[in-house]
This record gives structure tokens, sequence and C-alpha cells, in this order.
């Protein structure tokens, strides 16, 4: 029973990971070949720039995937901090995508175990995915910061919103990430759509 409940919670885990790096990826390929479309007639050499971004976000993905199947781990992770990974990803989705993204790490910088900082990484993409393919945003927001014992993490969008809210994939693995750390997680969506996260901070300490 032991040794099928570790299988089940790792066959979880192996998808967790690989539905946000595809989810993340595609979206972004998806938003960069709308507009495509749209330019294609009117500007052909923005068209080319913009194809060249979606070729390297696509390899990139790419990437992200077997390294999730091999490692769980993505792959900026690997050779950049944190905070750097989160703007990396940030940077990247606005290029290849109409959406303006802005990312607020600037306050302390605190020391993440690596579990943490895959978690707080992956919570960030699903969000900033399901605000570009759910919610239509033209404008999202992230914001890491201490607040006493805990780290806020908040992402929010000027997009669609959802006033009724329901548990899908990408939601419920946010939730069950978050609460692996012993934090907790709400999502509203009455103006926008807003993820929000406290998560205990386990070493109490900063960089150097």
């Amino acid at each position: 029973m032991a040794e099928k409940m570790a299988q089940t919670n790792e066959r979880n885990r192996l998808a967790r990971e690989i539905h946000d790096t595809l989810g993340h990826s595609l979206t972004g390929i998806i938003a960069g070949l709308d507009a495509c479309l749209a330019l294609v007639d009117v500007a052909p050499q923005e068209v080319k720039k913009q194809l060249k971004l979606l070729a390297d976000v696509s390899r990139d993905g790419m990437k992200d995937v077997r390294r999730s199947v091999s490692e769980l781990r993505p792959d900026e992770m690997e050779r950049l901090s944190l905070n750097a990974s989160i703007r990396k990803m940030v940077t990247d989705m606005g290029r290849v995508s109409d959406t303006q993204i802005y990312f607020d790490g600037s306050g302390e910088r605190l020391e993440f175990g690596e579990d943490e900082e895959n978690i707080i990484y992956r919570v960030v993409q699903e969000s900033i995915t399901n605000a570009v393919r759910h919610g239509h945003a033209g404008q999202i927001w992230v914001t890491m910061k201490r607040i006493d014992g805990e780290v806020l993490l908040e992402v929010k969008d000027d997009g669609i919103g959802c006033k009724e809210l329901k548990s899908g994939f990408g939601t419920r693995h946010m939730k069950e990430r978050i609460e692996m750390l012993g934090g907790t997680i709400t999502f509203d969506g009455q103006k926008g759509f807003k993820v929000t996260a406290h998560i205990p901070i386990r070493w109490g300490e900063s960089y150097d």
C-alpha cells in the first residue's frame, strides 16, 4: 500500500510538472502566432522577428519538458536564482504575447529550499498561463515579498475574471503545491483574476 501510494504521488507530481511546462510554453506560442496572423500582411519583417522568438520559446519549452521528465526542475533554475528565473519567465512571455507583465521581487532576498523554489516558480508560471490563456489579460502584476514570518506571493491581472470559480487542473495543483509547504492560497475572479499565496518562511534566513 505504501509503495502504491508513493507511485501515485510521484505520478501526480510528474503530471503537474508536465502540465505547467507545456501549458505555459504553448500559451505563449499560441499568443505569438495570433499576433503573427494579425501582422503578416502589413508588417512581414515584424512577423519574421516574432517567429524567431517563437522558435526560441519552443526550444526552451522542449528542454523544460525533457528536464521535467528526468529531474522535475525547470531548466532556468539550474542556472539562475528564483528571482532571476521568474524575471526571465516574465520577459519571455511578454515578448511573445501582447501582455505586459511586471515582476516586483525587489524586497528581501529570502533563502529558499529547492522544493520551495520549484513550487513558487510553478505557481507563478501557472498563474501567468491562466491569465493569458483564459483571462485574455492585457497586464499582469507579479509580487513576491516578505511579511513578518511568511512570504506573500500575489499574481493579479486585468483580464475578464471569473465570477464562478471552478476547481480546474491548474488551480487544484497550485493549491496542492502550496499546501505541501504548509501555506494557503486563494483565488479571486471579481476584478480580473488574483492569486494570493501565503507561504511560511521555513528557515527565516536571507541571502548575504
